[in-house]
């Protein structure tokens, strides 16, 4: 028998880094509303606010031989802003992106989309908003388990910090507060898939060039049905619902979540009918002749997860701890069978300030389990650490990072070293490195050619 065809799917909680979410807002979502009198909620209008959110422009060169030459991206984003009292609010959001990439393959795009667009109402303890919004549950960074109602942004990959990852979703949102604890209870009536770019690009989790899939074993089976295969999704159906209490009592933050979501990023199943010819010893080629249909579908599979998140302060740091319980996670079996197994997500972070108290450290280890006893073509253990350093000098006018994921059980790297300009206020000038390594199937592994050193500017107002 031959040997059989690696993974054809990616998990979103398997590829735990782009899981996470702060997420921008247009308020602190965990603060209560204000209480205000008839009389003061008809005077505390902020009247019409026309506001350019941010602008970014950013040009990126490859230097490695196997890549294209260069990526380069253009950002902008503005929103329109009414709150006739305390009460009301409304609010238009829209963002254009573009893209270009040069040498081979190459491509253009220019996208326009929503922000958070919505119509808000509150009250003493209770605020309810219907529209589009950047939802972001979870406190750990980088990793974050609880994060499903999200949508992710993957035009990128990594190359951006954790809010400029994510889009707005259309949501229906209840935030009901008590004293120091809070409801939050959400609605996402229609699943807005993962964005995703084109796959001429190299940060496409699928690499139509090298036979590819991120995540995934490069087998020469694999490589053909990606190169010559077919691919369509599934996008049908609701995003899901999920309510969160927490609490923020005697120096401790904790909160517990349910959600039954369908995660927007995409996991890839193989056509069941290819599993048949391909098991019985054909060649790629004739399984792939044999049979009809969509080669890959990108699914995304409706799971339940249970989570539960803390934070307080102690001995000079932040302490941050999350984890999460997912009943119907996909997997792939060694003999291609598309199964649903449980899924373990924990991670552990601690911030602090070291040294001259000026430099910021923020550290995390995460995990991810399959409890299965198949033989699986994913990894059923993950074990990553993940890491920010970032220290300001010259009075403030200047700011050097370094962000990194490295695979503890096996070898997957990343590694971004980053430095500002910030003497103009509201200007961020910055130059930034992207290095990529690690195993076949890993994510740095995926993208070990796409080393990449990117020079740009951003405005936030």
């Amino acid at each position: 028998m031959r040997k059989p065809l690696s993974t054809l799917g990616v998990l979103v909680t398997g590829t735990l880094f782009m899981l996470s979410s702060p997420g921008f807002a247009a308020e602190d979502e965990d603060a209560a509303p204000k209480p205000a009198s008839k009389r003061a909620s008809k005077k505390a209008g902020k009247g019409l606010t026309l506001k350019l959110d941010k602008l970014q422009v950013e040009s990126g060169a490859f230097f490695n031989d196997a890549a294209p030459d260069s990526f380069n991206y253009a950002h902008a984003a503005a929103s329109l802003n009414w709150q006739p009292n305390r009460q009301w609010e409304f609010q238009l959001g829209a963002r254009v992106d573009g893209y270009l990439q040069t040498g081979t393959p190459d491509f253009s795009r220019v996208r326009a989309d929503y922000a958070e667009t919505f119509v808000r109402w509150r009250s003493a303890g209770t605020r309810f908003t219907l529209g589009t919004q950047n939802i972001a549950w979870g406190r750990t960074d980088e990793i974050q388990p609880i994060d499903r109602l999200s949508r992710t942004d993957l035009n990128r990959f990594i190359l951006d910090s954790i809010p400029d990852r994510r889009r707005a979703v259309p949501a229906l949102r209840l935030e009901q507060f008590f004293d120091t604890l809070k409801l939050d209870l959400v609605w996402v009536p229609d699943l807005q898939p993962a964005a995703l770019p084109p796959y001429e690009s190299v940060w496409h989790p699928v690499d139509r060039v090298r036979g590819r899939i991120i995540g995934n074993q490069d087998t020469a089976a694999t490589r053909f049905l990606v190169q010559n295969g077919s691919f369509a999704e599934d996008k049908h159906g609701a995003g899901g619902a999920g309510l969160r209490v927490t609490d923020s009592a005697n120096g401790f933050d904790w909160g517990l979540s349910l959600q039954r979501v369908r995660q927007s990023t995409p996991y890839y199943r193989i056509n069941p009918d290819l599993r048949a010819p391909l098991l019985m010893g054909a060649t790629p080629a004739m399984a792939l002749a044999s049979v009809s249909g969509p080669t890959f579908t990108a699914i995304h599979p409706l799971s339940t997860v249970a989570g539960a998140e803390l934070e307080f302060q102690g001995g000079g740091a932040t302490w941050r701890f999350e984890g999460a319980y997912t009943a119907d996670s996909p997997a792939t079996t060694q003999d291609l069978r598309y199964i649903t197994v449980a899924a373990y997500d924990a991670v552990a972070g601690v911030e602090f300030f070291p040294g001259d108290k000026e430099t910021r450290l923020t550290l995390q280890v995460a995990t991810h389990q399959l409890d299965t006893q198949e033989f699986l073509q994913e990894r059923k253990n993950n074990f990553y650490l993940t890491g920010d350093i970032e220290h300001p000098f010259d009075q403030g006018r200047w700011r050097a990072n370094l962000r990194f994921v490295n695979g503890l059980n096996y070898r997957d790297n990343y590694l971004s070293p980053r430095i500002t300009y910030l003497g103009i206020d509201g200007h961020e000038f910055y130059l930034a490195g992207h290095i990529f390594s690690g195993e076949s199937q890993a994510l740095g592994g995926f993208h070990q050619d796409h080393d990449l050193v990117s020079l740009g500017w951003q405005a936030k107002f």
